[in-house]
């Protein structure tokens, strides 16, 4: 008894240790100058924290906090803050640690308590589902930082189980707006006239409020119907402390979370993506031009309607774009009623997302029903973007490889489709390829037969007795090559793949709501099969290369020939 209370108050003591400590050192840095760009403070949290360890030593902290108060940065004493600001910086860091320790905690604990049971223990899962919705409570109790992190998490199916998953996509951005009083005063503000100046009619009640900012419909002088995105105040400052604390605490997570199968979770990366995409979307310059390119894109698909953005009217902190109202496309009563063609909906929303993906490389990020909304504007409805707040952009080189695996999976080349995934990223270079090859190849040839004949069925027309044994006969075939690969490790997950396959769940999941029939890879078929013919420039340059392969004709194939005898003697 007295070794176990020993042991569980150097537990306390050490996280107590960890609590104080790593406010500290956040709130250091937020202090000292207003951080003038999110990297720099970052870099120094990151020295700070490596220079003492996982825990931080008392050495570091007070470096740390003597730097900022003594303005070692350079920053002028008038701009170092004024204590009630930095007792409310400290304020927050602690709660955030202790948030984190709570949870450290509850973890520890479900661990060791089913450390014998296996995966498959409903105690067990129910103790993970709880801890879930601890996670989200937390989360939602430490605000529109944590709210908009845990929503970048909920993409995460490679590091989180689950259950987290589950509760963290429940995450919402409905929260209470702020007084119209004080949006007008930051319009004021940001374009410089009071709102009767710029507005023939404002409406004060939001049309909806979420964790960065809120919306109200406006005319414009001209007569123009418009929506106002009005950002809340002080969103950098509590980024910045945010984010400083997150950093820190995904430091931690690395050190203490074990790699599980093959793929390694890191937490450092992952924070700093989160880091980036959330300072990135409190720019509205970042969003402004963001629509104004993804309208470019899609200004020849009449069945597409993305909002016009008015440029004189938005700032960094302000947005004003055309009124375009629409049904939510997840009303299927609604649609139905109005006489929309659901099918040719749920179509237009799944070329259009491949459209992004395949030939523009830049896509919407969180295509889920509250962003998308049907109109009459095309026979069967029209499909109407909103929110270009969250973007990403695939590379050139990525992009192609995509496409050289859109091809490798159509003309079924294992080979090829494993060297399209490392140009992806997605594949470690330099790993084993035998048993890699090997699960591609069977991967492969399930699809193809799928494809070749009308007697086989994809999963989601097979009943669920026929999609156990498929899925049973799969893991018979390709077990053993899986396991073979987890200690290489050889799969990794780029972050903006995370998003896109969030995405396509997402359009995956409305399009089973708007018709009943829905398979995304069967839609995808013709025009991905058109892209892989395209993939050098036309049909007929792609067909003589792949005929080119088959019979050995290829500049690669020639050197080897001529290098053969060579090489031999």
């Amino acid at each position: 008894t007295m070794s176990g209370g020993g042991a569980g108050g150097c537990c306390g003591g050490a996280m107590r240790r960890l609590v104080l400590h790593g406010a500290l050192v956040a709130t250091a840095v937020a202090w000292a100058p207003a951080v003038p760009r999110p990297s720099t403070a970052i870099h120094a949290s990151r020295c700070a924290w490596a220079s003492g360890g996982a825990l931080a030593p008392p050495r570091a902290v007070r470096m740390m906090a003597a730097g900022a108060a003594t303005g070692g940065s350079g920053v002028e004493p008038s701009r170092r803050g004024s204590l009630r600001r930095l007792m409310r910086l400290l304020s927050r860091s602690c709660l955030i640690w202790s948030c984190a320790a709570k949870q450290l905690i509850k973890v520890a604990i479900v661990k060791r308590r089913y450390k014998r049971s296996p995966v498959t223990d409903p105690k067990l899962i129910a103790a993970r589902r709880q801890l879930a919705v601890d996670l989200r409570d937390t989360l939602i109790l430490l605000g529109p930082t944590f709210i908009k992190v845990g929503q970048l998490l909920s993409t995460r199916i490679d590091v989180l189980p689950v259950e987290v998953i589950q509760e963290l996509a429940r995450l919402q951005n409905d929260v209470p707006g702020f007084p119209a009083k004080r949006a007008r005063a930051i319009i004021a503000e940001e374009l410089g006239a009071p709102v009767e100046e710029l507005f023939r009619d404002f409406t004060d009640t939001p049309l909806a409020a979420a964790s960065l900012a809120q919306v109200h419909r406006a005319t414009l002088k001209d007569g123009r119907e418009v929506v106002v995105k009005v950002q809340r105040e002080n969103l950098r400052e509590l980024f910045d402390i945010d984010l400083q604390n997150i950093n820190l605490v995904a430091r931690v997570a690395d050190r203490l979370d074990p790699a599980t199968e093959a793929i390694g979770a890191n937490w450092q990366g992952i924070a700093d993506t989160s880091g980036t995409v959330l300072y990135r979307e409190i720019d509205f310059d970042n969003e402004r031009q963001a629509a104004e390119e993804f309208g470019a894109n899609f200004k020849n698909f009449p069945s597409v309607k993305v909002p016009a953005i008015v440029p004189e009217l938005s700032t960094k902190r302000l947005i004003c774009m055309e009124y375009c109202p629409g049904v939510k496309i997840s009303d299927t009563a609604e649609l139905e009623k109005q006489g929309f063609d659901q099918v040719h909906i749920s179509n237009t929303l799944t070329s259009s997302y491949l459209e992004q993906l395949c030939r523009h490389g830049f896509f919407h990020c969180d295509p889920h029903p509250g962003n998308l909304a049907v109109d009459d504007g095309y026979p069967g409805g029209r499909v109407v973007y909103y929110d270009f707040g969250m973007m990403e952009r695939i590379e050139p080189n990525v992009r192609k490889g995509f496409v050289e695996l859109i091809f490798s999976i159509y003309r079924t080349l294992p080979r090829e489709a494993c060297d399209a995934l490392e140009v992806m990223g997605v594949l470690r270079p330099g790993v084993d390829r035998f048993s890699i090859e090997r699960i591609a190849t069977e991967l492969l040839n399930s699809f193809a037969s799928t494809l070749a004949s009308a007697d086989n069925k994809w999963e989601n027309q097979m009943t669920p007795e026929q999609k156990k044994t498929s899925r049973r006969r799969r893991r018979a075939k390709i077990g053993a090559d899986l396991f073979a690969t987890q200690a290489e490790r050889p799969l990794l997950l780029p972050p903006k793949f995370t998003f896109v396959f969030r995405a396509i769940t997402t359009i995956d999941g409305i399009g089973k709501v708007l018709d009943k029939s829905y398979d995304l890879a069967r839609i995808s078929q013709p025009y991905l099969r058109e892209l892989a013919d395209l993939k050098d420039g036309s049909k007929f340059k792609t067909a003589a290369k792949e005929l080119a392969e088959r019979v050995g004709l290829r500049p690669i194939d020639l050197k080897a020939v001529v290098k053969q005898p060579r090489n031999v003697a």
